[in-house]
């Protein structure tokens, strides 16, 4: 069974009130409580950037031994031997355990944003940028811990049922602290259309209340390179949703992180529920054929996953059956595309939304598998050029980043290559050490060109770097005529916006690389007046993870597919 768990979306208004009445409504009143918070304020907030710190490179980043083969083999014969006194273990003593590691998290956050900052560089926000990850950490960890004192099967806000049957849970957010962070959000986990209704959960803790506990045995977790904390959270779904007691193998591009994720982990690493090792391939090829080893879960490239299912993409088109047959579950990268509906959006709207862009793109350096790579936007949209310039200035202000991950300045150069004209923004500073890709927009590329598989390096290739393409879906408006509003502006009709949609699903399914990660962005005016086309693009979509985007609202969800 192959489970892939990802956040998605949904913008719907909230018909199915139940629990998360109190917690919506005070959600929908804290951004103007916030506002007013800002300004009282202001006058006392140091608001000035904090100096760059330019990351370390070369020898000077820090350095883990690689753990010796015959010791890994002792990490796995030990956990090994306590993967049945695991699956043992009840609610309430994992709810432990796991409140004892949240406590940890804290008390490291620190230390662990510190230790980061110094590997990635710093760049006006001091720590904040590498703590607000370990904060998504904490938060896991919360619900991990409610979610077992809750017996396994924690309470959801409710369930409905799209149109075709389709079960819908909404799960966050939960309670007047989390609708305070994230005020307008919606979180739900979309089942998939032939999954039993009604949608169950806990599988592994319906098991042991039922009598027969699930024994899952040794999983692997070969580390993402580009996010330290994705590698705690993948050992924690293998160790409280399947049952498996991790091994950790910490990619070398940020094993300077493993000390400080020992002691956040060792509550579970002192009993032998949990294990880090260190090295590169060699440790990872090792624990993947493992006999002790029953699953492998990998951060990393298509390279790597073939390597592993079918030692080496040269071998997979004449092999019937994959040669590795543990479970492996795998995260592989996206080219992730955002979609710009037409719409009247207003200069505020337009604004928050470029900058939420360019955030998505200058994060990490750009080193994100989620990170914004296409926009795909219609010809037809009055305000394109102004969004795009609104683009265009926030990537010329945005500082530049080194781009510390190994090979951003070939996947830059092979850009470039398809794409010579496109207009690099912002100045490099002369100063700063190693690589520095300059953010890069590729505006006007033809839709039809990328359909035909001509210019579409910008949606086949995943670039790992600091650059944004635009591909344009032209007007279809097939001779009405055009509709102008009270102010005298022109107006998109329905019936192109439907035909954009249409469009936009197909250029993003077919043919952007990757499954994990897309975005919506879809005017007030048009979700007022266009619902049913909405939630059909939505539901078109075939990603795991799905922002949807409305006014200054994101509402996201948590789509579980198996």
């Amino acid at each position: 069974m192959r489970t892939n768990l990802t956040i998605s979306k949904f913008f719907g208004d909230d018909k199915h009130m139940g629990k998360g009445f109190w917690g919506s409504l005070l959600g929908a009143a804290t951004p103007p409580l916030l506002n007013f918070a800002r300004a009282a304020a202001s006058p006392f907030k140091n608001t000035k950037p904090t100096a760059t710190c330019w990351p370390l490179l070369g020898e000077a980043r820090s350095q883990m031994m690689p753990t010796p083969l015959a010791e890994v083999d002792g990490v796995v014969d030990r956990l090994s031997a306590k993967s049945n006194e695991w699956s043992a273990v009840g609610c309430a003593e994992r709810a432990v355990m796991l409140r004892s590691v949240l406590d940890l998290v804290v008390a490291h956050m620190e230390e662990a944003a510190e230790v980061t900052t110094q590997h990635k560089g710093s760049y006006g926000a001091g720590l904040s940028e590498e703590g607000y990850a370990v904060v998504c950490v904490a938060m896991a960890v919360r619900e991990y811990a409610e979610a077992m004192e809750a017996g396994g099967t924690p309470k959801v806000l409710g369930v409905k049922r799209r149109p075709d049957g389709q079960a819908v849970v909404h799960v966050g957010p939960v309670g007047g602290l989390e609708n305070m962070i994230f005020p307008g959000y919606r979180q739900e986990v979309w089942m998939k259309p032939d999954a039993q209704y009604p949608p169950t959960q806990g599988h592994v803790y319906r098991q042991a209340a039922a009598g027969s506990p699930i024994d899952g045995g040794v999983g692997v977790v070969l580390g993402a390179g580009n996010q330290w904390v994705i590698t705690i959270l993948d050992a924690l779904h293998l160790l409280i949703t399947e049952n498996r007691l991790p091994i950790l193998k910490m990619n070398p591009i940020n094993e300077h992180i493993g000390p400080v994720a020992e002691k956040i982990l060792a509550p579970f690493i002192e009993r032998s529920f949990a294990a880090i090792v260190y090295g590169a391939s060699e440790q990872g090829a090792h624990l993947v054929k493992h006999a002790g080893v029953s699953a492998v879960h990998m951060t990393g490239s298509v390279k790597t996953y073939d390597a592993i299912m079918w030692g080496g993409a040269e071998r997979k088109a004449s092999l019937a059956e994959p040669l590795c047959s543990k479970v492996v579950t795998a995260e592989l990268g996206c080219v992730t595309p955002y979609i710009i509906c037409p719409g009247k959006w207003t200069d505020s709207d337009m604004q928050y939304h470029a900058r939420n862009i360019v955030s998505a793109l200058v994060h990490n350096a750009s080193h994100n598998c989620n990170a914004v790579k296409v926009l795909i936007t219609s010809a037809a949209w009055p305000q394109r050029s102004e969004f795009l310039d609104l683009v265009r200035q926030l990537m010329k202000g945005a500082q530049p980043r080194v781009a510390y991950y190994p090979g951003s300045d070939a996947n830059y150069k092979k850009y470039m290559e398809a794409y010579p004209d496109a207009e690099v923004l912002g100045a490099c500073p002369q100063d700063a050490p190693g690589v520095l890709v300059p953010w890069t927009l590729q505006a006007n590329i033809s839709v039809a060109d990328v359909e035909r598989g001509l210019n579409d390096t910008c949606c086949s290739f995943e670039p790992w770097c600091g650059v944004l393409s635009e591909v344009v879906v032209p007007a279809d408006n097939q001779g009405r005529p055009a509709r102008v509003d009270d102010a005298g502006k022109t107006e998109v009709d329905s019936q192109e916006i439907d035909i954009f949609l249409k469009r936009a699903v197909v250029i993003a399914n077919e043919r952007c690389f990757g499954s994990l990660s897309v975005a919506v962005f879809v005017s007030p005016d048009v979700m007022q007046s266009m619902p049913d086309e909405v939630d059909r693009t939505i539901a078109a979509l075939r990603y795991g993870a799905i922002a949807g985007y409305s006014s200054h609202v994101l509402c996201m969800c948590v789509c579980v597919c198996v």
